[in-house]
């Protein structure tokens, strides 16, 4: 592993080789025309245990298979053998710290718009510690881009060409001086930001958009949806009008990049006190402690890497 942000190895189509022989071509179809389905996980160190605990893998691994289903990507390694190539690559990296994980499938080599095959994927690790605003919380305002619709480009799967409508909002965000945004439905309520889901505390209780409402059905949020009656209220999934952002208690933004990040403030409206409010770091706690295997009753969603290694 490496802190450059560049790892030493990657697995390409199932081999392990050296990053930067890790290449496809310039008129694949993946790079063409976005033909590229991908699933982000994350790596937690438990120093007490010397352990590497994968979060969550089936469910990535799951969301994987029905991304490269709608996309109609033929040929692609089943979860058994991408897990198998994944835990082969971090022990290669050698990977003892908090690490990033990144599987994808795309169509490979030459093809046209409409192309299935060949299939190629690709799979990296590379250390990542926790983002500072986990800590320090961020401001977001209301984009003026749309999210995309589900009969047009859906949410639902993590495609990169659904990343484009993300990309158009964050950076709007950052030439108005925010650091992120929310993004809103075509009938007005709230989506989801550039790359996470938002939750907001209105009269003591979580509120995040449903499933339908144009978001990525985020494994992040349904572990906080299944954990946070452990710790505070239990989470309501409905829509959220614009004008509720400006009511809420406490927010924040998730995701398995940026895990659990507090939300100050909505186009410039303070939420709360305009601090990271108490109910959301008591469940950046209880997460993370999850998350390491602290917690006995949510070790099965844990993959150990240097001792187990379990099939699924």
């Amino acid at each position: 592993m490496t802190q450059s942000g560049r790892p030493l190895f990657a697995t390409m189509n199932g081999e392990i080789v050296p990053f930067d022989q890790a290449k496809i071509s310039i008129m694949a179809p993946g790079l063409t025309f976005a033909v590229l389905v991908f699933e982000g996980l994350r790596g937690y160190w438990n120093r007490d245990e010397q352990e590497l605990f994968v979060f969550r893998v089936p469910e990535h691994l799951d969301r994987l298979a029905f991304s490269n289903k709608v996309i109609e990507i033929e040929g692609v390694p089943d979860k058994v053998e991408f897990k198998r190539q994944m835990l082969e690559l971090i022990r290669a990296c050698e990977a003892r710290e908090d690490c990033y994980i990144r599987i994808q499938s795309y169509i490979d080599d030459w093809g046209a718009m409409a192309a299935r095959t060949p299939v190629g994927s690709s799979i990296i690790c590379r250390a990542r510690g926790r983002v500072a605003a986990f800590t320090d919380g961020v401001h977001f305002c209301v984009s003026s881009w749309r999210r995309n619709e589900d009969d047009a480009s859906p949410s639902r799967i993590k495609a990169s060409a659904n990343y484009l409508n993300s990309r158009l909002a964050g950076l709007e965000a950052k030439r108005l001086g925010f650091d992120a945004s929310v993004i809103l439905n075509r009938d007005g309520t709230v989506s989801e930001g550039p790359g996470g889901c938002i939750f907001i505390m209105r009269d003591g209780e979580w509120i995040t958009p449903p499933v339908t409402a144009g978001i990525l059905e985020s494994v992040t949020r349904q572990t906080l949806i299944e954990i946070s009656g452990d710790v505070g209220p239990k989470v309501i999934a409905r829509n959220i009008d614009r004008t509720e952002l400006y009511l809420a208690e406490e927010a924040f933004y998730c995701g398995t990049g940026q895990e659990i990040v507090p939300i100050l403030s909505f186009d410039r409206k303070m939420v709360g006190s305009g601090h990271p409010g108490p109910q959301t770091r008591r469940l950046q706690d209880h997460y993370d402690a999850v998350v390491r295997g602290r917690i006995e009753r949510y070790r099965s969603w844990l993959t150990p890497v240097w001792e187990k290694g379990e099939t699924l």
